[in-house]
């Protein structure tokens, strides 16, 4: 089993990144103080964990859990733009991925998925689900 102060870590370094690779926004992370830019375009992140699962008697028990970045930008600007930045999103977290620190292994599992815009009086927002497991 890891250490989900060490998941976390690694999960929301990742994160981090997204400030200047990919789509290179502001970052509101999870539990912390985060003034929204004026250009309303910025990404928010929230840590989920499930139940664990045991793979077997050798591999143990294993953590599992979804990140989810959402890209918030602002109403009535298009859909390419926000699109973009989904899609980099995306690729920040491909299938296969792999997360490493002392003792903790953390993989995203699956290809991230993107769910149906949000559209809100002042900003659209479109979810990006990334399935995460660690060892």
């Amino acid at each position: 089993m890891a250490d989900p102060d060490v998941v976390a870590g690694l999960l929301l370094a990742r994160c981090e990144l997204m400030k200047t690779e990919g789509p290179a926004l502001p970052v509101a992370m999870p539990d912390v103080s985060f003034t929204p830019p004026t250009s309303g375009k910025y990404l928010r992140v929230d840590l989920f964990t499930n139940a664990p699962f045991w793979e077997g008697l050798k591999s143990g028990k294993i953590d599992q859990g979804l990140l989810q970045v959402t890209v918030v930008w602002p109403r009535n600007t298009g859909a390419i733009a926000i699109r973009r930045a989904v899609a980099d999103v995306l690729a920040h977290f491909p299938k296969g991925l792999a997360l490493f620190a002392p003792g903790a292994r953390v993989r995203v599992n699956k290809e991230p998925w993107e769910s149906s815009p949000i559209i809100e009086d002042h900003q659209t927002s479109i979810p990006v689900t990334i399935s995460w497991t660690a060892v």
